[in-house]
Order: structure tokens, then C-alpha cells, then sequence
């Protein structure tokens, strides 16, 4: 009787196999003639009984079936599931797991051309809309295609270890930015503007001294570049060394003497060393430049403003009434000259609340010697009360 009962397990086990293997067939019919919704359904439903069809050929054609549902131009077929070119890459790997007589691999071959296509094709589409990480997964998975015995390789693809380096920076995986950047400038491609961004995420792990080596380094070798240039100037002026900057500046400045950018940072430099009249120079040389440039208009406000507020801290210490109303009178006409400033910062960037938070207390400072001074402190508090609601 165990016997007998064993015979019709095996059998039910054949004939259910069998019937699962047809699915396979009929579903990969279905993906020949176009019909990528059909075709899923039954393979999803082969799939699920891999006890009984557990071969490499059911998985293969799961494989293809939802690569084309990727690579399909009609929204209704890519919304079967939003996740298809990875479902589709398991699937190959699966079934070259399961084929002991490695004839699958060779049938692979054109399917993992496409695949590294159609990864490198998801990675940009997930770059462009911001999704880094997405980005860093799909170049990863190019990477991991391209060395795989399917596509057998020797090539060293560097535009895609450099865009999985760039893809991790912005994602903040800063590990893997330094993994992938020290690789590709074995490769010496892009070198320059690899050696700054390196220093960059090695700076934003923490470590400082390997990260200005390779900022001098890559400065050694490519003088004129501006990445590297851009790179030290923010190091040094951002790091408490804003002295060192200075050099770099001035070089960035006498290569590209028309860069606005580089006047603004030289103002900011002057800012932190304590000298204001070389600030106030090189914000308006930013602005000659460039007059909608609002970073530097701003900042000279600001600079133009925080000597008021000195001159007015010494004034408090005055202790004679009359010398020291003569001096309050200075004290309103120098916060009224630095409106103006702010007015064509605001025009600049009329959302920019730090502008009109600036404008408010100075026209609210100086209400009760000009009436206008009043309404304008209205107008600009209710715009403010409108952007916080």
C-alpha cells in the first residue's frame, strides 16, 4: 500500500510538473507575441510551485518575461511591477544557480548586455529625480554585471565607478564614495576633479589629514583646475585657516577673473580675518560683476551693517547726554544708509526671509523718525505672516 501510494505521489508529482512546465511554455509564447501581462501571470504562477518545476528554464524565461516588462515602452505594462529589472536579474541568477550543465549562461549573454543597459538607463533616471541611493544600487548592479562569467569582461568601465562614486557623495554614503573615487583614479580618469571631491567625502568622515593630502596632491598635479581650486579655498576657509585661503583665491581669481564667485569668497575671507574695508571691496567687485548675485549683495549688507551695530555699541558707553544724542543721530543715519542694501537683496530674492527679517527690525528701529519707515515695517511683516501660515 506504501508503495502504491508512493507510485501516485511520484505520478501527480510528474503530471503537476508537467503542467507547470506547459505555464512556462505558454508564457514565454505569450512574451514573443507582446502579451507581457499574460505572459506574467502564468510564470508568476509556474514559479510558485518550484517544487515540482524547479528547473533553470522556468526561471530563465521569468528572467526575460519581466526584463520586457522594463524595457516595454507602454505605462501599462511597466506598472505590472515597478520593481521588474531587478525581479528579472534574480531571476537569471536563479536559474544559472540551477543549471548544472551551464547552458544557460551562454543563452545569457545578450540578456546581460541589455541588462547593464537597462541598469545604467535606471541609475540616470533616478540621479536626475534626486534618488541617490537608487542611483548607487543600479550602478552597483552595472559593476557587479559587467565582472559576472555571463558577459566575461576585462574592461574596466570608469564612468561607471566614477558615477557610483558621485551617486554615493550625494547620497551621503561617504565610505563608499572613498572606495569608489580612490579606485578610478587608478584609472586616471577625470583626476582632478576625482582628487577634490575624494577630499571632500573623506572630510566628511572625519578624516582631515588624509583629505587635505590628497587636496595638495591633486593641486600639485593640476594647478589650473578649478575643482581643485574650489576645493582648498572652502577647506581652508571653512576649516579655521581662512588666512591659507587666500593664496588659492588669488589664483582661482588671476585664472578665472571674471567669476563673481570667487570676489564673494574672497569677502567672506576678509570677513572672518577682521578687516572690513577689503570685505566691503570685494563684495562690490562680486556685484560689478555680477549684480544678481544675491549671496554677495546680502553679505555686503550685512558687512555694512555690523559696523553700525559696532558704532552703536561704543555709543552706549558714552556717559555725556548731548554727546551722546549727537552720536544717536549718526547711529539712525548709518542704519538708515544700510537699508538700501538689503531692499536690492530683497528684489534680488523676494522670498529670502533672512532679507526680510533684516528689513523688518531695521524699519521697525527707525519708525519713529520716518513715518514710512512704518508702513514699509507693515508690509513686510505681513508678507512674512503670509510665507509662515
Amino acid at each position: 500500500m506504501r508503495k502504491l501510494t508512493f507510485i501516485m505521489i511520484m505520478l501527480f508529482c510528474a503530471s503537476f510538473t508537467y503542467a507547470q512546465k506547459g505555464k512556462v511554455s505558454q508564457a514565454s509564447s505569450y512574451l514573443s507575441s507582446g502579451k507581457l501581462d499574460e505572459a506574467k501571470k502564468l510564470i508568476d504562477e509556474a514559479i510558485a510551485h518550484e517544487n515540482c518545476v524547479n528547473d533553470s528554464k522556468s526561471w530563465l524565461v521569468k528572467g526575460q518575461i519581466y526584463q520586457g516588462i522594463f524595457e516595454s515602452p507602454l505605462p501599462d505594462y511597466k506598472k505590472l511591477d515597478p520593481n521588474a529589472l531587478d525581479v528579472a536579474y534574480e531571476a537569471y541568477q536563479k536559474a544559472i544557480e540551477l543549471d548544472d550543465k551551464g547552458k544557460v549562461g551562454k543563452k545569457l549573454k545578450t540578456q546581460y548586455n541589455n541588462l547593464i543597459i537597462d541598469f545604467t538607463n535606471k541609475a540616470v533616471e533616478y540621479y536626475n529625480s534626486e534618488n541617490f541611493k537608487g542611483a548607487l544600487e543600479a550602478f552597483k548592479k552595472v559593476l557587479e554585471i559587467e565582472k559576472s562569467p555571463v558577459v566575461n569582461s576585462t574592461a574596466i568601465d570608469t564612468i561607471v565607478i566614477f558615477n557610483a562614486g558621485i551617486s554615493a557623495h550625494r547620497a551621503e554614503e561617504f565610505a563608499e564614495a572613498e572606495k569608489y573615487y580612490k579606485e578610478v583614479l587608478k584609472y586616471n580618469y577625470e583626476p582632478a576633479r576625482t582628487y577634490a571631491m575624494l577630499a571632500n567625502v573623506l572630510k566628511a568622515q572625519g578624516k582631515e589629514e588624509e583629505a587635505v593630502q590628497y587636496l595638495h596632491k591633486g593641486y600639485e598635479l593640476y594647478p589650473n583646475d578649478a575643482n581643485m581650486l574650489v576645493e582648498l579655498i572652502n577647506y581652508y576657509l571653512l576649516g579655521g585657516e581662512p588666512e591659507k585661503a587666500e593664496k588659492y583665491l588669488d589664483a582661482a581669481i588671476q585664472q578665472d577673473p571674471n567669476n563673481a564667485s570667487f570676489y564673494r569668497a574672497k569677502g567672506s575671507l576678509y570677513e572672518k580675518m577682521n578687516e572690513p574695508a577689503k570685505t566691503v571691496e570685494m563684495y562690490e567687485k562680486a556685484l560689478s560683476i555680477d549684480p544678481k548675485d544675491f549671496a554677495s549683495q546680502y553679505n555686503l549688507g550685512t558687512a555694512k551693517l555690523n559696523e553700525v551695530i559696532k558704532f552703536h555699541e561704543k555709543v552706549n558707553d558714552i556717559v555725556d547726554a548731548d554727546e551722546y544724542n549727537k552720536s544717536m543721530e549718526q547711529v539712525y543715519k548709518g542704519y538708515e544708509s544700510v537699508i538700501p542694501y538689503f531692499e536690492k537683496a530683497h528684489e534680488i530674492d523676494p522670498k529670502e526671509p533672512n532679507t526680510m527679517e533684516t528689513l523688518k527690525a531695521l524699519y521697525f528701529k527707525l519708525r519713529t523718525i520716518n513715518q514710512d519707515y512704518m508702513q514699509k515695517y507693515e508690509n513686510i511683516k505681513a508678507m512674512l505672516d503670509g510665507e509662515n501660515k
